[in-house]
Order: C-alpha cells, then structure tokens, then sequence
C-alpha cells in the first residue's frame, strides 16, 4: 500500500527560513500537505492558521511543553492550565492530535509508581482533548542518543500508562528511530502495540536523517508497518543530510508511493 508522508516543520525546509509559514510553503511547493510542529507557546497561531489556509496543509499534530516533570505532582495544576491553552491552540489550526512528552524521571522512585503518577496526571486532562476532538500522543523517545533521563525511553512505559489510563482518546506515538535507538526490535515490538497505536514517526538510524541514510532497511519497514494494519501518515521526523530537504527526501517518498 500507499503512505503519505508528514513533514516536521522544525527539522526540515530550513532551506525556507526562520519561519514556520515559509518551511510549510517550501513543503506544500513539494508536494506535502500533511505538517507537524512542536509546542504553539509564544507561537503565532492566526498567522500560522492563515499559512495553513493559504498552502492547503492539515496539521497533524502539536507538542505540549516537555519540560514539565509530569513524575512531580506538584507540577500538575501547571500542566493542567498549559494543556489547556495548548489543546485550544491545537483545535484551532485544526490538528488532531497533540502530543504529550512524560519529562524526566526521578532516581529515587521506582519505574511504576512514577508510571502512576503520569498516568494520573494525562488522564486528568483527557475530558479536554476530547472537548477540542484532539486524540493525545504518548511518545516513547530514546534515552541513550537523544533525552537521556526522560520517563518514556521505551515503548512499554507509555504503554502502561495508556492501559492505565484506558481511554480511546490516549493512543502511542510509535517512532521507528527512538525504537531502534533504544534497541528495540521493531518487528517483535510493533506487532505487540499496533492496536494502541495512533501515529508513526520515521527517522534512519544512527544520525536520525532521512531515510536512506543511515542503516535500516526501509522496504522491511514498510512491509511491518503495513502488516500490522497501520494506514495512517508516516511522521518524517529527521533532520535532513543535505540542504534541500526534498531532494533527501526523495528516497522515502518513493518507497512510501
């Protein structure tokens, strides 16, 4: 089968600019009408629905702030008010999905009271995405490469959480690069997580450039992907090795097609 392919603003087209609505003209110029960008906060959300508007782009999905230790419940009235703004801001350039990072962890905790208490604090805050019909990602990310420390390194811990939680609008951000990074095997892991999963990102490892750059045997991906019933966008997340990003991209989006 087919994929479409989304682009993450914040990597590629820098080719574009500084700005986010020249990056998202540069993609739509190629041919990519799916987008992703992290957080809106002290972003400028008209301009940016405007560019939306302009280019014909959908926005897949937002970041929530990732500083927020969701591990501390101190912490929690403050994530409570910025999802709140975030998930407004989301619903307003149109995405549907927003993505929540877990933060750190702490060393003085074991893992699944940790796990308990970040569950808590997402499921407080699910009643709201699903007010603003946004579906909220669980984003497992390397520790070893890219955030070391965080809560979420492996699949399995935002996996639990989400069975915790047990709720439609809480799904997994799968990312084939922190997977591998992680060493995980994609093929024993994404069979076991399929149903839970709402989105899949992409990057090549090791470097996390594009496709065709690193070590992974992408027409073996795909095939896994399509095998566990995955029909969704592919996240490109990646920062490209070359300073045209359509051009790096190039060997992806002939697999995906």
């Amino acid at each position: 089968m087919a994929f479409e392919l989304s682009v993450n603003l914040e990597y590629m087209f820098h080719e574009a600019g500084e700005r986010l609505e020249d990056r998202m003209a540069a993609a739509a110029k190629a041919g990519y009408r799916k987008v992703e960008i992290f957080t809106t906060g002290n972003r400028d959300v008209p301009s940016l629905k405007a560019a939306l508007a302009e280019t014909g782009c959908e926005l897949l999905a937002t970041v929530t702030d990732p500083r927020i230790a969701l591990v501390m419940a101190d912490q929690h009235d403050r994530f409570r008010e910025m999802f709140a703004q975030a998930a407004a801001e989301a619903a307003e350039l149109g995405a549907t999905n927003i993505v929540v990072p877990s933060g750190i962890a702490v060393p003085y905790m074991k893992r699944p009271p940790q796990l308990d208490i970040v569950a808590g604090a997402i499921g407080s805050v699910v009643e709201t995405a699903q007010a603003h019909g946004l579906t909220i990602l669980l984003e497992p990310v390397n520790t070893r490469v890219d955030h070391p420390g965080v809560l979420f390194g492996m699949t399995e811990d935002a996996v639990a959480v989400i069975e915790k939680i047990g709720s439609p609008h809480i799904k997994l951000l799968y990312d084939v690069y922190h997977s591998i990074t992680e060493r995980e095997d994609p093929f024993e892991v994404l069979p076991k997580v399929a149903h839970l999963v709402g989105h899949i990102q992409i990057a090549d490892a090791p470097g996390r450039g594009e496709p065709g750059s690193g070590q992974i045997d992408w027409s073996a991906i795909l095939k896994l992907i399509e095998s566990v019933g995955y029909t969704g966008a592919l996240g490109l997340e990646l920062t490209p090795s070359t300073s045209d990003t359509a051009v790096a991209l190039s060997h992806i989006r002939a697999l995906a097609a």
